[in-house]
């Protein structure tokens, strides 16, 4: 190995270099650190006539006349004579990640935020502060320890990348994780809340969706979904008052074996997430509904999926108009599961909320609606007219056979109607047989959706498109709970409202991350591994890189810089 001195760069020499020796305590390393090509052309003992770029690293503007006396690998030196100065500078995705938080203006969002703290008393502002908590999440940290611990272990040389991440000035101290809590837990949780509506007004204010519409808006409709995030379940209250009763407003009681010998109450944290829904993996939380014990009265004891029901039901009740008033002029189509297809729930969507909706109906629920469709579907003008079939094939030489059924004009309940979409799908495989899955069953997908406009053989196919859609709701909470966001980890276990703004903030980080992952930059740093080691790669190149060369990427250098957007992954 070559030693890091100055006689390596002698003799019309061109060096590349991408490590030093062991006494080298320079900063090289192939994957997270600049690579700097540097190709020379000098003369022995002259002096240069003005400063090399690299002069701030450390390499001088005269270079000793002695020769090279140690063997250079030829896999570490090039000898081209007469060749310029050339430098080739690393876009770190930290840089890349560190532009787009200034893009969205991330720390003027932050600073809107009411803080009731008293200023004379208070080291680090709000926005600071906030822009710790969500660097939990960015990073997957996947606890507020973890990042204290990331940041504790640096040294004062290395924590200049901090102060410039976080805007602060240099030799200032970090907020640990006590001053965070007692930050949190007197903030108001609705503004939180708020930070997903900003965010989202300024991507239909950047006119990001309006750009990809073709892909992200098929038939002009914003795609809203609702589903129950249970989070925590304590046995007993992790908050108490000075009698040591359960003090956290956010605990639902739920009582096991009433009556009985064995009797016991645990305690539950539950939200209602309603989020965007768009092609192509798009997922954006919109507004997070945290439910209180005072709303289910009465339903303690109730089993887990009537509680869950009446948890989303009147969460529905409740969020439904207030995003309808937020957003007044948007053409939203509501997706729900079989919980939502009754009477009640379809005249408010169609009446005052004037919205399209899909809702998925399961066996043995509305049971006239479903006597309606089987009648139908017995005659023979249904069976000719109101039926499509299609069949794709497959590159395994197996084929998908999906059958199309439809209904219009079903009456639900007393006086509402509806339309019916029914729709079949059987995995075939080459030799006619039909596919199976993992644990053996057959691959055969059957449901049934309550449609607010009529279905026809033109628009079936893209009705079941938008129905399947909600299935992309679920995978958004097991990206919360299984992929670095740690949902299920109590943040500050003692204080309700710190464990709710936590758990708010949780939403606020992946509404963001999941808008920078679909930039061109984030997907180039991502290459094929995993979002997952993109955010420890952030937090990598945060506590790793020295400033003075993390700087120097690209994403940071630029004036004025623009992203783009990449939805057909």
């Amino acid at each position: 190995m070559i030693p890091c001195s100055t006689d390596a760069l002698n003799s019309n020499t061109s060096v590349t270099s991408t490590n030093c020796c062991s006494s080298c305590t320079h900063q090289h390393s192939q994957k997270n650190q600049v690579f700097f090509t540097l190709t020379v052309n000098f003369q022995p003992g002259v002096e240069s006539s003005s400063p090399t770029p690299n002069s701030s690293l450390g390499i001088p503007d005269k270079i000793p006349s002695s020769p090279i006396m140690t063997p250079i690998p030829p896999q570490l030196v090039e000898i081209q004579p007469n060749d310029k100065v050339e430098n080739t500078i690393e876009n770190y995705p930290l840089a890349k990640f560190m532009r787009f938080l200034k893009h969205i203006k991330l720390k003027k969002l932050l600073a809107q935020i009411a803080d009731p703290r008293n200023p004379k008393k208070v080291d680090h502002k709000v926005e600071i502060i906030l822009q710790w908590v969500l660097s939990v999440f960015f990073f997957r940290c996947a606890s507020a320890n973890a990042l204290q611990t990331a940041f504790d272990k640096l040294p004062r040389h290395r924590k200049a990348a901090l102060w410039n991440f976080f805007g602060l000035p240099e030799d200032s101290k970090l907020p640990d994780r006590t001053v965070v809590t007692d930050c949190l837990s007197v903030l108001n949780y609705e503004e939180i809340n708020d930070l997903l509506e900003k965010l989202f007004k300024w991507v239909i204010r950047n006119k990001i969706i309006y750009n990809h519409s073709s892909v992200l808006l098929p038939g002009n409709f914003y795609n809203l979904a609702c589903d129950g995030f249970w989070v925590h379940r304590y046995t007993t209250p992790h908050a108490k008052n000075e009698l040591g009763e359960n003090s956290c407003p956010y605990c639902l009681p739920r009582v096991h074996n009433k009556g009985k010998e064995n009797e016991y109450t645990d305690y539950l944290h539950a939200f209602v997430n309603f989020a965007f829904i768009f092609p192509g993996g798009l997922q954006l939380p919109l507004y997070i509904y945290p439910l209180k014990a005072e709303q289910l009265q009465g339903h303690e004891a109730v089993s887990e999926e009537k509680h869950k029901q009446e948890s989303e039901l009147q969460a529905a009740q409740i969020v439904l108009p207030i995003i309808k008033e937020k957003f007044q002029k948007l053409p939203i189509r509501f997706l729900s599961d079989s919980l939502y297809a009754n009477e009640p729930m379809i005249k408010l969507i169609c009446e005052p909320l004037n919205w399209e909706y899909l809702i998925v109906r399961q066996e043995g629920s509305l049971k006239n609606v479903a006597k309606q469709c089987d009648n139908l579907e017995n005659t023979e003008i249904y069976q000719t007219n109101y039926t499509k079939k299609e069949v794709i094939k497959l590159k395994n030489g197996g084929w998908l056979e999906r059958t199309y059924k439809w209904f219009n004009c079903i009456t639900v309940g007393k006086v509402s109607y509806s339309n019916v979409l029914r729709f079949k799908e059987i995995e075939y495989n080459a030799d006619g047989s039909i596919s199976v899955n993992e644990k053996g069953n057959q691959k055969i997908f059957k449901t049934e959706w309550l449609s607010s406009i009529k279905i026809t053989k033109n628009n079936c196919v893209e009705r079941v498109k938008f129905g399947r859609m909600r299935a992309d709701h679920e995978d958004l909470h097991n990206s919360l709970k299984n992929r670095g966001y740690a949902a299920k980890h109590d943040y500050a276990r003692a204080n309700p409202n710190a464990c709710l703004i936590w758990k708010l903030a949780m939403f606020v980080a992946f509404f963001i991350f999941e808008i920078f992952s679909f930039t061109k930059l984030a997907q180039e740093s991502k290459g094929v591994g995993s979002w997952i080691a993109l955010g420890k790669e952030l937090l990598a190149d945060l506590t790793k890189v020295p400033w003075d060369i993390l700087s120097l990427s690209p994403c940071l250098q630029k004036e004025n810089m623009q992203f783009r957007f990449n939805f057909s992954q």
